[in-house]
């Protein structure tokens, strides 16, 4: 009976192990990351209009999973030294390489926060994806040295319909950017009283097309997503596309600093040019905008007349009267400020 008992455990014992061979288990010490090849480590590149339409490729060795598998790559690029915190998606792909043209280029350079005609050192990395239960792989980064050209960037944008502007899918000026260009949009919209809307990813009703999920959520073709105001407000307007999920915060914006003699004067909004603005007596000085009621966020000076959080200080030369006109209708906000 012994030697019966020790030859069924033998039996069982290599039964097991044969289903561990055909079962082979992967861990991530298996894994080999992407490495990119192309460009080259310190690169010097200079992108120009008149060049717009030269590329750039951009090549790497392939991830190894150590099994068959359909890997997407993810392209991104980053300021240096942010750690891809705010990086913008140059392409994806199966491939193991991708060309992107010089406008394109120099359009996700400028929404990564470089200033035009300023040469920035910058990082190209690729990310390996199979599906949500393997682990994601990231190259390592490549540093470049580029310069872009000054032009109006191009950023994502949703389309917000709503009973406050007649439920025109098409119109323009009633949008939401992502100024990361990662799928988080955010705008400043005038809701009428007991606004309802929608968003969307096209011009027209069709397929993409967000509404309500519930309390704060977003769902595909969901129902009208309704704001439930008393009366017509100014509202901050933020939409996660990842996380599915939204938010509609009423607002005032001021301007507020030396100019001002440190005492915020707010601005009002006018429903026919959608801006705000405000002509009132200025001293000698500086100021920059300050959002109440949302994320209470600085706007200040980053290029010529656009706007960035905590930009720098907009000058007033000398004490006078002043017309500041503040746009919010279309990313990236922009300002004027004129002699009355």
């Amino acid at each position: 009976m012994k030697k019966q008992y020790l030859f069924l455990t033998l039996c069982f014992l290599l039964l097991l192990t044969g289903c561990e061979t055909d079962n082979k288990k992967y861990y991530a010490e298996d894994f080999t990351a992407p490495v990119l090849t192309t460009p080259g480590a310190g690169t010097r590149l200079t992108l120009t209009e008149t060049q717009q339409n030269d590329s750039l490729e951009i090549a790497w060795q392939a991830a190894d999973y150590g099994f068959p598998a359909s890997i997407l790559y993810t392209v991104q690029m980053a300021k240096a030294g942010t750690y891809f915190e705010n990086a913008v998606k140059i392409a994806e792909t199966k491939d193991t390489r991708i060309r992107t043209d010089y406008a394109t280029l120099n359009n996700s350079a400028l929404i990564a926060g470089l200033v035009p005609e300023t040469p920035a050192d910058i990082e190209f990395r690729v990310i390996a994806t199979i599906n949500n239960h393997i682990q994601t792989l990231h190259s390592e980064p490549v540093d470049l040295l580029l310069t872009a050209y000054n032009v109006t960037v191009t950023y994502p944008i949703l389309y917000v319909p709503g009973s406050y502007q007649g439920w025109n899918p098409a119109e323009p000026q009633t949008v939401i950017a992502s100024p990361k260009a990662n799928q988080i949009y955010e705008g400043y919209l005038w809701f009428t009283a007991n606004t309802e809307f929608k968003l969307l990813g096209q011009p027209s009703w069709g397929e993409l097309e967000w509404g309500s999920g519930g309390s704060g959520k977003l769902a595909p073709r969901g129902g009208n997503i309704t704001v439930n105001n008393a009366t017509a407000e100014l509202y901050k307007l933020t939409a996660d596309l990842n996380a599915l999920t939204y938010s509609a915060t009423p607002v005032t914006w001021s301007i507020t600093g030396t100019a001002t003699s440190g005492t915020p004067i707010q601005l009002n909004y006018d429903e026919t040019t959608r801006q705000l603005q405000i002509t009132t007596t200025l001293t000698e000085g500086q100021f920059v905008f300050q959002e109440t009621g949302a994320d209470n966020r600085t706007l200040g000076v980053y290029f010529g007349t656009q706007l960035m959080d905590n930009g720098t200080e907009i000058i007033i030369p000398a004490s006078g009267r002043y017309t500041v006109t503040l746009n919010l209708s279309q990313y990236p906000y922009t300002y004027e400020v004129k002699e009355s």
